[in-house]
């Protein structure tokens, strides 16, 4: 991960990356679908996500009913999902995360695996989530747990140990990656997804959204995205046949990545109302994206639809998010302070 690495370093560790995923694969891509549940003003106001409360980004309270949301994920099944992500903010009750579960699985076949992205949970929850027909967890130790989080790095270990316990399989990514974000702090999340089981790893780079604290941030460039990519891949060897980027990147599909994301309903990244794809990325768009770089999609049959969820309830065109230029410095934030309440 050295800054000063040379040009040609960094092409063998891309090159070892790309060359190990495409044989653990068979050179198959697969796409993670996920629809963001609720527009809850979150109480956490982590600084990097536009559902903090104090942002005022969306101050409306909105969750997508049941039957939206079933839609939603049977049209990205249609369209070649692998996994379909139920994701909601921090506070969202496991009752009602027990309920879409049972009601999205009924509708999805058994192949397509359905993740929970939420908040912590003990072992009683974990075991609920499991039972209801969750089959795995998105749940990471994110870089600078505890500085642009009010969360201690410990209780999000100790939920994602609690989904490990109950059964449930793990992805995790090293996130929300900045530019300035040292190669230790990287290293150490990437060796992490290892230590705790991940079958899923990767890199998901930072989006700047305007009105949170880091919205005035520059993003992580592309060729450390790639290598932070890279780097995951390598560190979880031989257990972790897929590798994921986000935001959809090329480069990152010869650089050990072969899952790309699309999302749906309330993105973190985002200052929209979540209609239709977001940033115009979709499932036709993935799998274009997969193709280009020599995957093929194994989930993918004849679809009976568009892949592509129809506008839900009374959800707005999604406006892009605000970007900054990719830049090796980042608001002068090169040493770490910590957030009102938080915990290093």
């Amino acid at each position: 991960m050295r800054a000063d690495m040379s040009a040609e370093d960094h092409a063998k560790v891309l090159a070892a990356a790309d060359a190990m995923t495409r044989q653990l694969s068979g050179s198959r891509g697969r796409i993670w679908a996920s629809i963001g549940v609720d527009f809850t003003p979150c109480t956490r106001n982590c600084k990097f996500c536009s559902l903090g409360e104090e942002w005022g980004v969306h101050p409306k309270p909105y969750e997508l009913s049941t039957g939206e949301v079933c839609d939603v994920a049977r049209e990205y099944v249609e369209g070649g999902a692998a996994w379909i992500v139920l994701r909601t903010t921090q506070d969202f009750p496991i009752p009602r995360l027990v309920e879409l579960a049972r009601e999205v699985r009924r509708r999805i076949p058994e192949h397509v695996e359905l993740v929970v992205n939420t908040g912590e949970y003990g072992m009683e929850g974990a075991r609920q989530l499991r039972d209801a027909g969750y089959s795995s967890v998105y749940h990471v130790v994110r870089l600078r747990e505890g500085v642009d989080t009010v969360f201690h790095p410990a209780d999000r270990e100790s939920t994602i140990k609690a989904a490990r316990q109950a059964g449930l399989g793990l992805t995790y990514l090293v996130e929300p990656l900045g530019p300035e974000h040292t190669d230790e702090e990287i290293a150490r999340e990437a060796v992490r997804a290892r230590q705790l089981g991940a079958a899923q790893v990767g890199a998901m780079a930072r989006v700047p959204v305007r009105g949170t604290p880091l919205g005035g941030c520059c993003q992580v460039s592309t060729e450390r995205l790639c290598r932070t990519v890279a780097v995951s891949r390598l560190a979880a060897g031989k257990r972790a046949k897929w590798v994921c980027v986000h935001p959809p990147t090329p480069e990152a599909l010869r650089a050990g990545a072969n899952i790309l994301v699309v999302e749906a309903g309330a993105v973190p990244r985002d200052t929209g109302s979540g209609q239709g794809k977001w940033r115009g990325f979709g499932m036709a768009e993935a799998v274009d994206m997969l193709r280009s770089a020599g995957y093929e999609i194994a989930e993918l049959s004849k679809p009976t639809g568009t892949g592509e969820p129809a506008a839900v309830g009374q959800m707005s065109p999604q406006r892009q998010p605000t970007e900054r230029p990719a830049s090796t410095a980042c608001c002068g934030r090169s040493s770490p302070k910590k957030a009102r309440g938080g915990t290093t």
